[in-house]
Protein backbone atom coordinates (compact mmCIF):
# COMPACT_ATOMS: atom_id res chain seq x y z
CA UNK A 1 0.00 0.00 0.00
CA UNK A 2 1.73 3.32 -0.81
CA UNK A 3 1.22 6.56 1.19
CA UNK A 4 -1.21 7.83 -1.21
CA UNK A 5 -3.44 4.80 -0.44
CA UNK A 6 -2.97 5.08 3.15
CA UNK A 7 -4.05 9.02 2.80
CA UNK A 8 -6.71 8.07 0.92
CA UNK A 9 -8.56 5.08 2.68
CA UNK A 10 -7.57 7.42 6.27
CA UNK A 11 -9.73 10.08 4.95
CA UNK A 12 -12.44 7.68 3.93
CA UNK A 13 -12.89 6.67 7.19
CA UNK A 14 -13.06 9.62 8.34
CA UNK A 15 -15.43 10.86 5.97
CA UNK A 16 -13.63 13.56 4.88
CA UNK A 17 -13.98 14.69 1.47
CA UNK A 18 -10.71 16.83 0.22
CA UNK A 19 -11.66 20.20 -1.32
CA UNK A 20 -10.74 21.15 -4.52
CA UNK A 21 -6.62 21.37 -4.61
CA UNK A 22 -6.48 18.59 -2.51
CA UNK A 23 -7.53 20.84 0.69
CA UNK A 24 -7.65 18.90 3.97
CA UNK A 25 -9.07 20.53 7.31
CA UNK A 26 -7.14 20.89 10.00
CA UNK A 27 -8.74 18.50 12.48
CA UNK A 28 -8.70 15.61 9.80
CA UNK A 29 -5.06 16.24 9.14
CA UNK A 30 -3.83 16.50 12.56
CA UNK A 31 -5.68 13.03 13.09
CA UNK A 32 -4.27 11.86 10.31
CA UNK A 33 -0.67 12.47 11.71
CA UNK A 34 -1.65 11.44 15.08
CA UNK A 35 -1.34 14.57 16.51
CA UNK A 36 -3.99 16.96 18.64
CA UNK A 37 -5.86 19.65 16.50
CA UNK A 38 -4.39 22.24 18.84
CA UNK A 39 -1.22 21.37 18.64
CA UNK A 40 -1.42 22.38 14.93
CA UNK A 41 -3.48 25.26 16.02
CA UNK A 42 -1.00 26.55 18.74
CA UNK A 43 2.25 25.94 16.20
CA UNK A 44 0.38 28.01 13.28
CA UNK A 45 -0.56 31.08 15.46
CA UNK A 46 2.74 31.18 16.78
CA UNK A 47 3.82 31.35 12.98
CA UNK A 48 6.14 27.78 13.26
CA UNK A 49 3.83 25.37 11.70
CA UNK A 50 4.96 21.72 11.06
CA UNK A 51 3.79 22.32 7.39
CA UNK A 52 2.75 24.50 4.85
CA UNK A 53 -1.22 25.66 5.42
CA UNK A 54 -4.15 27.86 3.41
CA UNK A 55 -6.58 29.90 4.96
CA UNK A 56 -9.96 30.03 3.81
CA UNK A 57 -11.13 32.55 6.30
CA UNK A 58 -10.45 31.58 9.45
CA UNK A 59 -9.82 28.15 9.63
CA UNK A 60 -7.12 26.32 7.38
CA UNK A 61 -6.43 23.59 5.89
CA UNK A 62 -3.42 21.49 4.48
CA UNK A 63 -2.46 20.13 0.80
CA UNK A 64 -2.23 16.31 0.49
CA UNK A 65 1.21 16.66 -0.98
CA UNK A 66 2.89 18.89 1.60
CA UNK A 67 1.55 16.07 4.04
CA UNK A 68 3.00 13.17 2.27
CA UNK A 69 6.23 15.18 2.44
CA UNK A 70 5.57 15.64 5.88
CA UNK A 71 5.29 12.00 6.39
CA UNK A 72 7.93 10.75 3.90
CA UNK A 73 10.09 13.07 4.16
CA UNK A 74 13.30 13.38 6.57
CA UNK A 75 14.92 16.39 8.32
CA UNK A 76 18.70 15.67 9.03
Amino acid sequence: MTIDDEIRAHLERMGVVPLLGGLIPEPATAEMLGYAPSWLRRLAAAGTPPLPYVRRGNRRFYRIDDIRRFVTETNE
